[in-house]
């Protein structure tokens, strides 16, 4: 298997794969990585393998049943890593969400008949970054993705969920969050948004703890301290820069709104 691929994926994809064939023979066309692993910054035990799965043939209800059956298997077996993905004919890669009917969604074990991972970030990683484990190349399949439609896309993503979760996080009451969750908010919205400045910035995709280092550089110092305390807990580090949930929160909401902010004045 590709030498990308940490070992222990490497042990989980391989009975996947067996599974696959034996329950839907003659059925995957192609099993390629994106996410952390194409990007170089899987952590074991918190990473997900996300994946594209191309399969040969219009997949039924029966089929689903099947698929969902095989993931719940692998969920139980491997409670900490859990597969992240989508099936999908092969003239779908690269189509706009809205283009594609019938793919099947999985998550954490679950699935459901979505295109809610058609994006442009998922096709530019896998163009771009993507680990191939079955079938051609990634690389050699017909699709791109434009510089200005991935733009587009991140920053209507950051002035929609974004901000949305950004005026959530204004309504938090810090004495009434364990300190745990704080930890969880502070790394999913401060890593999820920086990842969203790089991309704007350099029309590029790298892991969140990259665009964190990177924003380091390029921001006011200011906010180093919340960025900083992000990239450990992304890390496991127990090192925190400030104690006080509430200037943690505060921290993180004047981060996002700089990002917010910046981004739209350059870019608009």
């Amino acid at each position: 298997m590709n030498s990308r691929v940490p070992t222990q994926v490497q042990n989980i994809l391989n009975e996947y794969i067996n599974l696959f064939q034996n329950k839907l023979p003659n059925t995957l066309e192609g099993f390629y990585l994106h996410g952390s692993i194409a990007l170089n910054a899987y952590i074991n035990g918190s990473s997900d393998i996300d994946f594209m799965a191309v399969v040969n043939r219009s997949l039924t209800e029966e089929d689903a049943k099947v698929i969902s059956d095989l993931h719940k298997e692998l969920n139980r077996k491997y409670k900490d890593t859990g597969m992240d993905g989508c099936y999908l004919l092969v003239e779908d890669l690269g189509k706009k969400q809205n283009e594609v009917k019938g793919c099947l969604n999985v998550n954490e074990g679950n699935t459901n008949w979505s295109n809610d991972n058609i994006n442009p970030i998922t096709w530019w990683i896998l163009k771009n970054k993507g680990v191939t484990i079955l079938g051609q190349d990634i690389a050699t399949y017909s699709f791109s993705v434009d510089e200005r439609v991935l733009e587009d896309y991140v920053l209507e993503n950051m002035n929609s969920y974004w901000s949305n979760r950004l005026k959530k996080i204004k309504k938090y009451k810090a004495f009434l969050i364990p300190n745990k969750l704080v930890d969880l908010e502070v790394e999913w919205s401060v890593t999820g948004i920086l990842r969203q400045f790089y991309t704007l910035q350099e029309q590029d995709i790298v892991s969140k703890v990259d665009a964190c280092k990177y924003a380091l550089h390029h921001l006011p110092e200011g906010l180093h301290n919340i960025i900083n305390g992000a990239i450990n807990i992304r890390e496991g580090s127990n090192i925190r820069y400030c104690n006080s949930k509430k200037q943690r929160i505060d921290d993180t909401i004047q981060c996002m709104t700089y990002i917010i902010e910046h981004c739209n004045s350059v870019k608009n």
